[in-house]
């Protein structure tokens, strides 16, 4: 692993974060076992100086925004799309051409927050090799000569037959107007690399993949609970990588594909340490056919697209529209939130809030927010905003499938569904446990109606307690608590996966096994279909 670290030390490295945008969007496809179309693309890289020529030419804008032939929508563009047609914002027919390959700057929207572009781009190429295509460095310029990043992904439009790009970046525009430049280069093309492994490794193997990205696996563990395997791995790579190829196992077993979430935890040093639970039981894992798969640069189109371009924030800033919300008693005891602000901007519409945090009392959080404008519903993110957790600012947001000049008399409807309780009580839900010893014990409590089974036993000089309920309704146990003397002890804190296997696992180091020991459920999570509300804007 140490050659692999010093072969790359001297190799020009991409800027992974821009390149992020796009990969996370293939990841979650093959987290939920989609197979991605030929035809959507995405991104990766390694750069090399080259002497570039590329022209760009303006063209006399069109006051009223012409008809979108270009589907935007799809890739998270109807806001800016929207804004456009109502003459919010700036429409442009701008082109650079760079190594053969022609980029169009269309549209640029802002709202005092974000501001938002559309990029059109023409390529000879066949896309239907590729899983990915974008930019690997994209740069804004303003007239004062600041730089800040610009985030993106494009992906394939088969009606207009080019690659379409929603692209971001800080609003420094606000109610004025400046002069900008936007640059982007490199075009990396992405493909899956896929290479069969041994079958049924075991912990301590370690397995040589031939590839030079991730030339090594580590298995760490392999264990079943539930009709579940669970396989936590270390994958050498560069210290640039840190899983930007989203590596993963992927298991093929009587001729289907099984797919596990890989969550990337806390490790020291350059590898990688990943957990997967794959559905599948212990007979099924020995017979199953193991692959290692993760995304690599397959081409690159060095070249560099750059656009001079006058924005004017005067009509966005105009088109805000903010509105005080109010909430009754009721809703805020059973929501546990305060609203505070509705505010409508050119990209999004934000319900801005406040959180009674109580995990005593129980922390509601809904999975699914609606809002409901008209005869239409709108799907949308709980999100935080700010720069530094003391100043975060909580709110719902949606992008909005339709502009009102005046929004005044819209009438909407929040919607928030599939609620999930977080609690941790330690005035009560205690049980005594008997003298710990390495064979495994079991005893039970019932917490809010919900039976838990604790398994407890030693492991070398750890008190190891492991948590369950049979109930489909809880959600589990995320971190027991034990007491001895009336001191309150929490487990040592080690990585987990993101996704649930039903069962806890707690570590507790330096427990005095002769003292008397009780136990409690510490944090854990439950279902409450009671709590889902709807509230009138």
């Amino acid at each position: 692993m140490n050659q692999y670290n010093v072969k790359d030390k001297n190799i020009p490295l991409p800027d992974y974060d821009l390149m992020w945008t796009a990969i996370e969007k293939e990841a979650y496809q093959r987290q939920i076992n989609l197979q991605p179309s030929q035809n959507i693309p995405r991104h990766r890289a390694k750069v090399v100086p080259i002497s570039i020529v590329f022209s760009c030419i303006l063209l006399v804008a069109i006051p009223v925004y012409a008809s979108v032939t270009m589907n935007w929508d799809e890739i998270g563009g109807r806001s800016v799309t929207n804004a456009l047609k109502n003459g919010i914002g700036q429409q442009y027919d701008l082109q650079a051409s760079s190594s053969g390959v022609t980029m169009n700057l269309n549209g640029v929207v802002t709202d005092g927050e974000k501001m938002k572009m559309l990029i059109s781009l023409d390529t000879k190429t066949d896309l239907s090799q590729y899983i990915g295509i974008a930019t690997e460095k994209n740069t804004m310029t303003s007239e004062s000569g600041s730089e800040a990043k610009v985030y993106g992904n494009l992906e394939y439009d088969p009606v207009s037959k080019k690659l379409l790009g929603v692209y971001e970046t800080p609003d420094t525009l606000k109610d004025d107007k400046k002069d900008y430049k936007f640059e982007a280069q490199n075009l990396i093309f992405l493909r899956n690399r896929d290479i069969p492994l041994e079958s049924n490794p075991q912990a301590g193997d370690t397995i040589v993949t031939g590839s030079t990205q991730y030339p090594t696996l580590h298995i760490e563990s392999v264990r079943q609970a539930s009709n579940q395997t669970i396989i936590r791995y270390r994958v050498a790579a560069s210290p640039a990588d840190l899983g930007r190829g989203t590596p993963q196992l992927v298991i093929n077993a009587g001729g289907q594909v099984k797919e596990a979430v890989p969550t990337i935890m806390p490790s020291e040093g350059s590898d990688l340490f990943i957990e997967q639970v794959f559905d599948m039981t212990e007979p099924d894992w020995k017979d199953a056919s193991l692959h290692f798969s993760y995304i690599e640069e397959a081409k690159r189109i060095s070249g560099s697209w750059k656009f001079d371009f006058k924005a004017d924030g005067k009509k966005a800033s105009e088109a805000m529209y903010t509105k005080k919300l109010h909430t009754s008693p009721e809703v805020q005891k059973k929501t546990g939130i305060t609203f505070d602000q509705l505010v409508i901007t050119p990209l999004v519409i934000q319900i801005l809030i406040n959180e009674e945090e109580s995990l005593k009392k129980g922390i509601v959080h809904y999975k699914t927010a609606q809002l409901v404008i008209g005869d239409k519903t709108i799907a949308g993110d709980r999100v935080l905003k700010g720069d530094h957790p003391e100043s975060y600012q909580h709110l719902f947001e949606f992008e909005s499938s339709e502009w009102y000049k005046d929004w005044s008399d819209v009438p909407m409807k929040l919607k928030l569904k599939d609620a999930v309780i977080e609690k941790r009580d330690t005035s009560k839900n205690w049980i005594t446990l008997n003298k710990p010893k390495k064979e495994k014990q079991f005893a039970k409590l019932n917490v809010d109606g919900f039976d838990i089974q604790f398994t407890y036993y030693i492991e070398g000089e750890n008190l190891i307690v492991e948590s369950h309920s049979e109930s489909p309704r809880f959600k589990g146990v995320n971190q027991t608590t034990v007491r001895i003397n009336g001191k309150e002890i929490v487990p040592e804190i080690t990585p987990k996966g993101m996704v649930s296997t039903g069962v806890n696992i707690d570590s507790y180091k330096g427990i005095p096994f002769d003292e008397k020991i009780e136990l409690n459920p510490g944090i854990y999570k439950y279902s409450d279909p009671s709590r889902n509300e709807e509230v009138k804007l």
